[in-house]
This record gives C-alpha cells, structure tokens and sequence, in this order.
C-alpha cells in the first residue's frame, strides 16, 4: 500500500484546507512528521486511518473530528489518494457533523456520515478518469480491506506503529498479549475449534446416556404394558411368568421381553373367542326388542288417531258463523284503499285551513281579509320599491370607502410626521457620534502596530526562562557532581594506600609466603638447595598474592571512577558556562514575572487590534446611516403634504353622496336594512297567497274522494259507506279465520286415513307389548358384549405395544456400542484441546498454542533489526514459563524476556532503561508488522509511520536505529517519522512541518531541494 495524495478540511487542528504530497515527500524514502507539542502531528495520523476505516486509532468518537478553529459553514472533508493491489483508489469520507441551516426551528441542521471510493482507469491513450467504486459504508469496508488485505486494528499495529502501544505490548503479561494477538491474527477459529471439540465430547456422552436412559425406559414400558395380563391370568403359574432382568444385561432384557410378548399373544386369541359368544348372544336380544318397539309404536298411534277424532268433531260447530264473517271481510277489503283515501283528503283539508290561518295573522291588519288578486298587486309594489333601493347601495358603498381612505391617510400623515422627527433627532445627534468612532477608531489601528514588537518581547522572554531553567539546572548538577568528584578523589587516594600499605605486609611476610612453598625433594626458588631443616612461618594476618591483586584492581576502578567524575565536572562546567551567557544571571520567577506582564500586554493590544475590523464596519455603517437619515427626512416631508391634500378632497365627495343615501334609507339605518324590510313583506305576502291556493285545492279533492267511496260502498253489496267501514278487518285476522278452516279440513282427512290404516287395526286387537323388559334383556346383552369386546381390543393394543416397544428396544440396544466408540474419541482430543488432560505434555490449550508459535516468529523477526540497533547486545527470547490467565488457568509460551549478550544473563523486559525499552518496542514492532502483513495478505507496505520516541536515544542508539530505518527503504518502501527531536530535523532532510497558531494548525513540506 502506498500513499499519494491526502487533502484534509476542517480536521482535528486544521482549520482550513491543508494538502499533504506523499509522493514528493517519500521520493527520498525516509521522511519527518515535525512540530511542536500538540500542534497535530499524529493527526496526520488520524486523518489516514479516517479515510481508509471511517474512525480514528483508539476509542475516540467521531463526532469530535471536527475542527473547533473552522468556519462553521466549512465541512469537515477528509479525500485519501492511494495505490494497494494493483489499483489506485481514492477516497472521500465525511463524518456526522452539525452545520447551520435556515430551514431548521433551531438554526443548527445535522448532516450524517458519507463515503465515497473511485478508482483510477485509463490508458497510456486516453486521459485517467475516476470511476465511482460503491458510496456506502458496508460496501466501502469490505473494498478497503480486500484491497490492503488487514482490518483496521491490523493497520493501526502495522502501519501505523503507536511507539505507547508497542511498549506496552513488549511489557504486557501473558494475558494482555494474548487479547492483541488475538485480536491481529483472527485466531478466534481455534478457540471455536476447542469449543466445539468440548460441546462435541458433551453431546456424544448425552447421547449416549439418552439411549441408556432410554433402555431403562423402554424395559419400564414393557413391565407395565405386561403387569395387567401378567396379574388377571389364572392359568399361568408363578414360574411361566418371567422376571425382569438387571439393566446391565441388554441380551437378557430383549429376551425377557420377547417372552412377555409371547405371553400377551395367547391371551389375546382366548378373548376373541369370549367376543364372538357374546356378539351373537347381543344380536338375538336385539331382534326381540326390535319386535317390542314397534308393537307399542302401532298401538300408540291407533289411540292418538281416536282423540283427534273426538276433537275435531267438538270445533267443527262454529264454522258457519266465522266463514259469514270471512265473506264479509274479504268484500269489505277490496273498497279500503278509497275509504283510506278519503280519510286522507279529510285531514289534508283541515291542515290546508290551519296554515292558511297562520299565514294571514303575519300580515298587516289592512291586508289580512283582501283576496288572493288583491294580496298580488301589493306584493308587486314591494318588488318595485326594492328594485329602486339596490339601485342605491353603490353610493353606500362608496361613502363607506370614502370614510376608511379618509382614516387612512389620517394615519399616515401621523407616521411622515413621526418618521421626519425621528430622522432630524438622529441628524442632531450625528456629529458627536461620529467624532467619538473616530477617536476608537485611532486608538486600534495604534495598538495594532504594537502586536509584533510585543509578540517578539514575549518570544524573546520565553526563551530566556527556558535558558535560565537550563542554566539553573546545570547549575544544580555541576555541584553535585562536584561533590561526586571530590568524594571519587577520597576514595581513590584511600584505595592506592590500602594497596600500598597491602603490598608492603605482603612483601615484610614474603619468606613466610614462600616458605609455604617448599616441599622436600624440590629445589627452594632462592637457594635452590632440596633440604629445608627451619622454612620460615607466615604471619597470622599475611596478605597472599590475590588479597594485594585485588586492592591493586580496587585501587585501579577507584582512578577511572575519579577521572570519569573530574571529566563529568569539567564538561558541565563548560556547559553551565555557556547557558550563563545565553540566560544571563536574572533568575527564573523574576523572568517569569516578566513574561506574564509582557504576554499580558501583548493579549490587551491583539484584543484591541481584533476589534478594528468591527470598529472599521461599525464607523462605515453610521456614515451610510446618516445619508439614509437625510434622504428619509426629505420623503417624510414629501409624504406629509400629499396625504393632506388628498384628505380634503375626500372629505367633499363623502358630503354629496351622505344626502342622498338619508332619503332612501328611511327610519332603517342602512340600504341593507331597508332592504331587508322589504324583503321580509313580501316573503310574509307571498306565504298568505300561497296558502289560500291550497286550501281551495284541498277542498276540491274532498268532495271528489267522498262521492267515489259511496259508489263503491254501493257496488259491493253495502248499503251505505259506513256499514262497509265497520266490515273491515286486518288482513292478518282474516288470514287466521282462513288457515283455521283449511286446517280442520286437513286433519279430517288425515285422521280418518290413519283409522284406516291395516297395520293399527292388528295392533289394536292384540294384547299390549311389553318393550321395557326386551330393553332390559338388551342392555344386559350390550354390557356382556362391550366387557368381551374391550377384553380383546386390550389384549390386541398390548400385543401391539409390546411388538412396537420390542422393535424399539433391539434399535437402541444396537446404537449403544456406536455412541460408545464416538464419545471415547471425542472426548479425549476436547481434553487435549482445553490441556484437562495429561496427554497435553504443554498444558496449552489450543488457540495459546498457535499464539505463541505467533510470538515466537515474531520474535525472530524482531531480533534481526534488535541486534543491528544494540550493536549486537540484546536478543529477544520467546518464554515457555507459564503465566495466569483468565479462570485462574495456566498458560504458557507468551512470554518475552531480553538476553543481554554481553553478560550472557536473562532479564525481564521491565528493567530496559527508556532508551533501550523504544529500541526494543521499536524492533518489537517492526517484526509484529513483517508478520501480521504475512499472515493477513503477504501484501508489501509501501508507507509506514513511527511515531514518537526517539528522544530517548543517545546518539549512538538514534545513528544504529536510523541505520535499520534506512533498512527499511529497500523494496521502495517509505518511512515516516513522527518526532520533535530537533536531531532528526538535521538527519532527514524530506520534511513536513505542523505549524500551529491561534485560529488552527497549517503544513509546510520541506523537501530535500528546499532546504
């Protein structure tokens, strides 16, 4: 993967569009990220990983991406150019952020998160395009990592090398090292692997105790299917009949149930015979209560057909009366409609005479007796007069216009008078104002000079404390190691007269010494003589040759440490020398003083300063006031005069039209309300017309209904209307009187047929039958055949259930062995897997087994770069000792130490000072990446970023570290740098520069040519 082009809006410190050429910062291969302390280095940083993975390292919010110093119209924007897997892609992201939006109630709308991803195509013919790829998330995810081959926690380790989080990995226990390589090399499938095995082992011995719990039940089944025959035989001895067998033993059990089996099968075959002796027994009880019931049955009816006789023949005396008054009915009903209708016409006439009534009491009393011509000439007069009365009602109209234009103008000559006020009192007041913006106006600009020589002074006073610091500092380490020096010369003359002093005993008591020496035989080393007859005696406390060998080495170690400590003195002498002249002697909070005073001064003139845009705006908006005051009081005055004018013509007009409206109106108070009036007589007149022409239509239709009922009445054989009136009946009455008759006519016949009936005669000459004993008999039948019946079906479902229970017993009895041999292998490699078991001779479950095999090429590869940056001293060893993990298990092989070649002695990681700990951390880093880039894609990385961390190297260390750097460049691979360190400034000379300042940080690249 490599990068080519980033472009950053509105992001973390930048607040305004800043552009970052990898391809002209990487030519040299090696490149510097430099700046102050929180001026936005590793937001570079950020700003990558945003791009590619839509957050940021760490557990940052997104939301939080967003510049403070930007313009909050600028939207954060974040655009990735870069080339991985053969394809050069580029890509657009904005993250959730608020803007502000004149549709929204609050003022402030919320834009989500986008994404968009193109590719570059094109040909060496054709100019390159960007073609969009996908622009959701999920689509642009799977994208990215398909084309770098690592997710975003593998970038951030890979590519992204954090300097904390490689030292906190180098220093983590087994547990922590453990949660990151998981997390790196997805080894998530080996747990789930080991997982499974275990749930496996457990599911095979469920199983199998399914089936011999399911055994056990089966045998259980058979026992209580069997125990009611086994209980009601009588035949049977105790012997025939076998006992239940030991669940240990399947063979016996199978053949114990078979035998019970056998058993149910004879006794089944004895109850179908008592079933067929008692069916035919049933049939014949059946047939004789058959013959019983109908018997009863003809006498039965024979006896009722009697009764109906008598009782038809009683009804059958008031029939003529009724069929009378049937006749009657039915003549009677053909004259109802006329009769109803004259009844109508009745009350029609009378309804017609009450309203007629109502309608006259309305009108005038000289109107209320006129006739029907009469009542119409009055209403045309009202017609006419209303006509000449809406004539009027645009001069009504007119005059009520005339009135509103009058307020009107009214209203506005009171604004043009307030409105020319207002503008002469502001004229009034304008030169004061003015004189007075000047005067601040002056005082800013004058500030505004003063901002750069302050700012320097402030600059100046800054370094001078930062010197004096320095100065003081040495200042306290020159007299300790002055002391140091002092006290290493003590010792140093106290260690050369204890050896003195050791070597002159030595050599007072050399005769001794020797004398120890001699044995007889050999010639002595002085005299060469072999006979020693009085060798001399050492002394209780003489000194031997290793005693004086080491005070001559202590006396030697204690002269370096004194020269070591005289040239320490002597080069921070020098030093201290030199920070004196850079700081001078004030001391530190006297500088300080001065330094707020100066800063406090510099802020009051950038305050001040900052307000003369405003000031300038604020002076140039009261000149154009007061021109818009001057041209505003001369329309005001404008307007005053027209509105006067105008109101005096309309006042003339509204006089005119006011005398002629008075004599229409009348006593009404408007045209409207005359109208009204007028209106509602006629109304009340047309009602009364209306009226009296109804009453002399219902009358006529009266008299014509009353002469057709009596004609009818007539024809249908009534003498007069009223008699027909008093034959009427309800049409539901007449109906009952006809179905009573047709009814009786109908049981006449049906009673007289049944007497007939040959079947009742001969049951009426017999004795009477006796049904309830033949059903006594019957049910006695039913009983004995139900109990035999239910006797086989039982013996037939036990033979059934047993053949079933068997068949299922011989299934189960042959899945045992099978489910055994399963269980037995399962669940002795879920054993190995979860090391529960003495087979695992590394007691390390599976996943801790892959992650140390993990570790441990992780550490080959660290120590290839670690012995180049250590000049050969330190080696990184992958540890087997076992560690606690989680569920208080133990786990081995994640564990680092540090082997110091130079003294051959193994040591925790822990007891790395700060510079060897990053030269550690850092080859530790570098070995994690070749790895997880093998492991994750094999894919190479064009571009990696180191961050921080060099500041604690000497200058031996930082020269080996930037040797394996360059290292690194091989393959055309870049490496950026993020540091401060002013030392690595000179040494790399592809430079991009984080400035920051008040309103946000800018970039300046320095390459190579520039400097």
């Amino acid at each position: 993967m490599y990068l080519h082009h980033l472009t950053v809006q509105a992001f973390g410190p930048f607040a305004r569009t800043e552009d970052v050429d990898f391809d002209a910062l990487t030519s040299s291969g090696l490149f510097l990220l430099r700046g102050d302390t929180g001026a936005g280095k590793t937001s570079i940083l950020d700003a990558v990983c945003f791009a590619l993975y839509g957050t940021v390292p760490g557990i940052r919010p997104t939301h939080r991406l967003r510049s403070d110093h930007a313009p909050t119209d600028t939207r954060t924007r974040v655009v990735l150019e870069f080339s991985a897997a053969g394809r050069r892609l580029k890509i657009t992201r904005t993250p959730r952020q608020t803007y502000p939006s004149s549709r929204a109630k609050s003022g402030v709308a919320t834009a989500e998160a986008t994404v968009q991803l193109h590719q570059r195509t094109g040909t060496a013919d054709s100019p390159a395009t960007w073609d969009p790829v996908c622009a959701n998330h999920q689509d642009t995810v799977k994208e990215i990592e398909a084309a770098l081959g690592l997710s975003k926690e593998q970038f951030c380790q890979v590519v992204l090398l954090p300097q904390g989080d490689f030292a906190k990995f180098l220093r983590a226990d087994a547990k922590d090292r453990a949660v990151l390589l998981r997390r790196l090399f997805d080894t998530g499938r080996f747990q789930e692997l080991q997982a499974w095995l275990t749930d496996r082992s457990k599911t095979t011995k469920k199983d199998l105790d399914q089936v011999a719990t399911a055994v056990q039940q089966l045998s259980e089944r058979i026992d209580q299917e069997a125990a009611p025959f086994l209980q009601q035989s009588d035949t049977d001895t105790d012997a025939d009949q076998p006992a239940r067998p030991d669940a240990q033993h399947p063979a016996d059990t199978l053949s114990w149930a078979q035998r019970l089996l056998t058993l149910a099968q004879r006794a089944h075959l004895t109850a179908l015979a008592d079933e067929e002796h008692s069916d035919q027994a049933h049939q014949q009880a059946k047939d004789q209560h058959q013959r019983a019931t109908e018997l009863d049955n003809h006498q039965r009816q024979h006896n009722h057909a009697l009764a109906r006789r008598a009782a038809l023949d009683d009804k059958a005396a008031d029939h003529p009366r009724l069929r009378e008054d049937l006749d009657k009915g039915r003549r009677a009903e053909h004259l109802r409609p006329l009769l109803d209708g004259l009844e109508r016409t009745t009350l029609a006439l009378q309804k017609a005479r009450t309203a007629e009534g109502e309608a006259r009491t309305l009108l005038p009393a000289a109107h209320r007796h006129d006739e029907v011509a009469q009542l119409r000439a009055t209403l045309e007069q009202h017609h006419a007069e209303r006509g000449r009365v809406e004539g009027l009602l645009p001069d009504e109209q007119r005059h009520a216009q005339l009135g509103a234009q009058i307020a009107e103008l009214d209203i506005k000559e009171q604004q043009a008078q307030a409105d020319l006020d207002e503008a002469a009192h502001w004229l009034t007041a304008w030169p004061a104002l003015e004189a007075e913006h000047t005067g601040l106006l002056e005082g800013m600009v004058k500030a505004a000079d003063q901002v750069p020589q302050r700012e320097k002074t402030v600059q100046a006073l800054d370094t001078q404390i930062e010197a004096a610091r320095h100065r003081d500092t040495l200042a306290t380490r020159l007299a300790s190691v002055a002391e140091t020096e002092t006290q290493r010369e003590a010792e140093a003359l106290q260690a050369k007269k204890d050896w003195l002093d050791l070597r002159e005993r030595r050599l007072d008591g050399m005769a001794g010494e020797l004398a120890t020496q001699l044995t007889e035989g050999t010639p002595c080393s002085v005299c060469g003589s072999t006979i020693h007859p009085a060798p001399a005696q050492p002394r209780a406390d003489q000194p031997r040759r290793e005693d004086e060998d080491k005070a001559r080495t202590a006396h030697e170690q204690a002269e370096a440490a004194h020269t070591q400590a005289s040239r320490a003195r002597s080069e921070l002498a020098t030093q201290h020398a030199q920070a004196l002249g850079a700081a001078g002697p004030t001391p530190p909070d006297e500088l300080e003083s001065q330094l707020q005073e100066a800063r406090k001064a510099h802020q009051a003139a950038c305050d001040e300063a900052a307000k003369l845009p405003s000031a300038q705006e604020e002076l140039a908006r009261l000149q154009s006031e007061c021109d818009t005051r001057t041209q505003q009081r001369q329309e005001a005055k404008d307007r005053l005069t027209e509105c006067q004018l105008r109101s005096k013509a309309l006042a003339q007009q509204q006089i005119t039209i006011a005398s002629a409206l008075d004599t229409a109106r009348g006593t009404a108070a408007t045209l409207g309300d005359r109208m009204t009036e007028l209106t509602r007589a006629a109304e009340r007149l047309t009602s009364a017309i209306d009226a009296a022409q109804t009453t002399a239509d219902a009358a006529d239709r009266h008299r014509d209904a009353t002469a057709a009922a009596d004609q009818a009445a007539q024809d249908a054989g009534f003498p007069t209307r009223e008699e027909a009136a008093a034959a009427l009946q309800s049409p539901a009455l007449l109906q009952q009187w006809s179905k009573e008759l047709e009814q009786w006519d109908k049981d006449d016949a049906v009673v007289t047929d049944t007497l007939k009936t040959p079947d009742l005669l001969e049951a009426s000459i017999q004795p009477p039958a006796d049904p309830q004993a033949a059903a006594d008999a019957l049910l006695r039948a039913e009983g004995r055949m139900k109990t035999t019946a239910g006797a086989s079906q039982q013996a037939r479902d036990r033979v059934t259930a047993l053949t079933g229970l068997i068949a299922d017993l011989e299934a189960r009895l042959s899945d045992i062995e099978p489910l055994q041999a399963r269980h037995t292998l399962a669940d002795r490699l879920a054993g190995v897997m979860s090391a529960t078991t003495t087979a695992n001779t590394r007691s390390m479950e599976l996943e801790a087994y892959v992650l140390a095999a993990r570790l441990e090429e992780i550490a080959d590869a660290a120590n290839i770069r670690l012995q180049a940056m250590t000049s050969e001293r330190y080696l990184l060893l992958h540890s087997d000792e076992k560690d606690v993990g989680r569920r208080g298990r133990l786990k081995a092989g994640l564990g680092l130490r540090i082997l110091d070649t130079w003294t051959g002695t193994e040591r925790e990681t822990s007891t790395l000072s700060g510079g060897e700990t990053f030269t550690a951390s850092l080859a530790l880093a570098l070995g994690l990446a070749d790895v997880v880039t093998q492991e994750a894609s094999g894919r190479p990385l064009g571009t990696l970023f180191i961050d921080e961390g060099f500041g604690t190297l000497d200058d031996q260390n930082l020269q080996d570290v930037m040797d394996v750097l360059d290292q690194l460049r091989a393959g055309n691979r870049a490496v950026g740098i993020v540091s401060h360190v002013a030392e690595l400034g000179r040494r790399i000379p592809s430079q991009l520069n984080v400035m920051k300042h008040r309103n946000g940080s800018t970039l300046r690249p320095l390459i190579s040519a520039d400097l």
